[in-house]
């Protein structure tokens, strides 16, 4: 007859074994991934490694470390539970805030067993984040071609207990706090075109270097763009790469290297755009009616006509990852 009271003092053991936090904390730890597709947190670290698509991008592509800030929603209010921490990409542990340079003194945090909520939000690179705070973030921004010069901030992320995402991996998805330019050119011919000396002159000077706040509407989920200090500004023209169009072509091609730009309310008025035929030069003049903004897509679409005319179609404006046939996610890539 003693055979059960063991049995039930054992698994009175095991249980207590399980709680690996403090007090009032369960035995998961919060853990981090940025993958940009929506299956991300519901498998393991090594699970996301192994499966990881070549086609899908994450963020350890471009940028190894990444500040967040993390909150708790409980009975007690609303407390910080990670207040910048520094989070490191290890090829083999995945993300880790416990782990590599600048993570000294950051605990390793569990989901609450009571907990009514969480929110997170983070920035990359650790070199362009001037300020995180629970509910904000700036960030320093370059005008530049290179990928690994742009500055990222992530979409509010917030999970309650009624949430099957909740306990799970938080997979953070960035975007870019920098606009994208580009520039397309469609030619309809029996021959072929090859187009080259592609530049996009501005009416003014525009910026090339600046900080700029972002607000966190944590009731809404959104990102507000706050204010803009412009420290540098160029008159320079941006220039493209060269295009090939092939013959009978109805399509519109665009360069293979577009510009990360400021959102800068001062990138209105007439551009100019010129490109090189054959040693003729062609240009047209057109209005940029819209200031650019963060994480959007910019390209700005034009026609050489038969008649080796330069004329001005349009504007594709879209979030940075988004297509007119897929609908695409606000997203980098």
């Amino acid at each position: 007859m003693r055979k059960p009271t063991l049995l039930i003092l054992f698994l009175l053991f095991l249980t207590a074994c399980r709680k690996d936090g403090p007090a009032g904390e369960g035995s998961v730890p919060v853990s981090f991934s940025t993958e940009q597709d929506s299956q991300a947190g519901s498998v393991s670290a090594q699970e996301r490694l192994a499966s990881l698509p070549q086609t899908k991008t994450d963020l350890y592509t471009y940028f190894a470390s990444f500040k967040v800030w993390g909150t708790i929603t409980d009975g007690g209010g609303t407390s910080s539970i990670m207040e910048g921490y520094r989070v490191n990409y290890d090829p083999v542990l995945g993300w880790s805030y416990t782990d590599g340079d600048g993570t000294e003194g950051q605990e390793l945090q569990f989901w609450s067993q009571s907990g009514a909520s969480y929110t997170f939000h983070a920035a990359s690179p650790l070199e362009r984040i001037s300020e995180i705070t629970a509910n904000s973030v700036n960030l320093a921004l370059n005008t530049t071609k290179v990928l690994t010069e742009t500055t990222l901030l992530s979409e509010p992320y917030s999970v309650s207990r009624s949430d099957p995402e909740y306990g799970n991996t938080v997979n953070l998805k960035f975007r870019y706090a920098n606009a994208r330019v580009n520039l397309a050119v469609k030619y309809i011919s029996d021959s072929p075109l090859e187009i080259t000396g592609l530049v996009l002159t501005p009416p003014a000077s525009y910026a090339t270097a600046a900080t700029l706040g972002f607000d966190y509407d944590w009731s809404r989920l959104a990102v507000v763009q706050g204010t803009l200090n412009v420290t540098a500004r160029s008159s320079d023209p941006l220039t493209f790469p060269g295009l090939s169009i092939p013959a009978h072509s109805e399509e519109f091609y665009q360069t293979s290297s577009p510009w990360y730009v400021i959102p800068d309310p001062a990138s209105k008025g007439q551009w100019t755009v010129s490109l090189n035929v054959g040693g003729a030069v062609r240009s047209v003049q057109f209005t940029m009616s819209k200031a650019w903004e963060s994480g959007k897509s910019y390209l700005y679409r034009f026609e050489y006509t038969d008649k080796a005319n330069l004329v001005f179609v349009g504007t594709e404006e879209l979030f940075i990852g988004m297509t007119p046939e897929n609908g695409g996610e606000h997203t980098f890539e």
